[in-house]
């Protein structure tokens, strides 16, 4: 279950950390939020295409997800392409770089997509229940393993010139009725992950932006 924007997370950090942080929700979300937002209307938009190729077919989404999740992320995957393009005057200008991996070794479902910029590496996935998808692959497992954010505040010993890694983040999504009947986003979350124990996805932080963008934007 997501945590509350006042619970605190298993790194002891609460999702309204201190934005000095680089790696605290509030600061990765104001810096990624012009992204957020395009992935955001990227996937509303594939869920939009997805149900009316549906629809002309007579067919019905829940007989195949596996398409239905394909064809929203194939719909988002083209609009995403020229979003580095539009943000020539923004913190992210000639930063994305967007890769379609579809079901490559890494073990990405067939919705995922994975976006690269200067200071993140965010990877897209379907999913209803919330979760990250297991860590089966040595590729998910090596995504997933990075330093927690409380340790990257207390980190000793590291050069004050060395390169910062790139944080590792999932982006994931779920379509369902929204309140005026009609097919959306009902979820939309960001996730930092912090290493395995076994299958299982040890979470830093976990926090749902729909509310916090829709607040933003008002």
């Amino acid at each position: 279950m997501e945590p509350s924007p006042d619970t605190p997370t298993p790194g002891g950090l609460t999702p309204d950390g201190d934005p000095e942080d680089v790696d605290r929700p509030h600061a990765v979300v104001t810096r990624l939020r012009p992204l957020l937002l395009a992935v955001q209307e990227a996937l509303a938009a594939g869920i939009a295409v997805s149900r009316r190729i549906h629809a002309e077919h007579g067919w019905q989404p829940s007989a195949d997800r596996h398409l239905d999740h394909q064809l929203v992320r194939r719909e988002a995957m083209e609009r995403l392409r020229p979003f580095g393009a539009h943000l020539e005057d923004g913190p992210l200008s000639g930063q994305l770089d967007l890769l379609d991996l579809g079901t490559d070794n890494l073990g990405l479902p067939m919705s995922g997509l994975i976006l690269h910029t200067d200071t993140d590496v965010l990877r897209v996935w379907h999913s209803d229940d919330g979760e990250l998808p297991a860590a089966d692959t040595q590729g998910l497992r090596a995504f997933y393993r990075q330093r927690p954010v409380l340790q990257t505040q207390l980190a000793l010993g590291v050069p004050a010139d060395a390169p910062t890694p790139r944080s590792h983040l999932a982006l994931l999504w779920a379509d369902g009725r929204l309140p005026g009947g009609g097919p959306g986003l009902v979820r939309f979350d960001l996730v930092r992950p912090r290493g395995t124990i076994g299958r299982r996805v040890d979470v830093d932080w976990h926090v749902g932006l729909l509310d916090r963008l829709a607040a933003r934007a008002a």
